[in-house]
């Protein structure tokens, strides 16, 4: 192996086909990331999620805490701060505007991050999909092998991710406890649901329960345990 190669692969080039991709898919609150975590904590996946790339671009657009997009209390309740006009970025408050869309209107968390999405994606939809996958390679490249995707879908996304080689398993967590969304948010295309799953669990009961049902999937069942230090 060449210098240059051992400086970009220091752990070697991947075997995509060795590697594992994860992907979980449902609908808001029904346990995607307790799901994943069953799997970083048991199987030491590295966990990443396509709003993680969104939630950066908002934090830097409004100057805000990226805490404030997490906040499970707060996600759905419109706030002050994530008005359009507190945007710093011009082409999005004139975005919003020729949308006929309020600018001093305060915003919840969600809404602001499927109008920004909406908005980073309008003229190259892999946006996200890019940046993660990037992401994803580099995890690989560093000599993880298995990782998790929190919350994938957009068919883009999965067409991406099925791109890079490896074996990839999409699951559907349901549960009656999801999240009821507002008007302004539930029929937003992130909303629509529309990827066909490889399989289905069941989020009714504990969090135990949820990781046992994770943990018992046929092809995560044969992976040796390695536990997080």
């Amino acid at each position: 192996m060449s210098a240059v190669a051992s400086a970009a692969w220091p752990f070697g080039r991947p075997d995509y086909a060795k590697c594992l991709i994860v992907a979980f898919t449902g609908r808001t609150g029904a346990g995607k990331d307790s799901a994943a975590k069953a799997l970083a904590d048991v199987h030491n996946f590295q966990t990443i999620a396509f709003a993680d790339a969104l939630r950066r671009e908002i934090s830097a657009a409004w100057r805000i805490d990226e805490r404030m997009l997490t906040h499970r209390p707060t996600k759905e309740l419109p706030l002050p701060a994530l008005a359009v006009g507190m945007c710093g970025e011009p082409a999005f408050i004139s975005w919003c505007f020729e949308s006929g869309l309020s600018l001093h209107e305060p915003r919840s968390p969600r809404w602001t991050m499927q109008q920004w999405a909406s908005y980073q994606r309008r003229y190259r939809p892999e946006h996200y999909a890019a940046i993660v996958t990037g992401w994803v390679r580099r995890q690989f490249g560093t000599g993880f092998r298995h990782v998790a995707i929190t919350d994938l879908r957009d068919p883009i996304e999965h067409a991406m991710l099925t791109a890079l080689g490896a074996p990839l398993h999409i699951v559907r967590v349901h549960s009656s406890r999801a999240i009821r969304l507002a008007e302004d948010t539930a029929h937003h295309s992130s909303e629509r649901h529309q990827l066909q799953a490889d399989h289905d669990i069941q989020n009714e009961g504990s969090l135990d329960a949820l990781a046992e049902a994770v943990l018992g999937l046929p092809f995560i069942a044969a992976l040796p345990a390695r536990r997080r230090a």
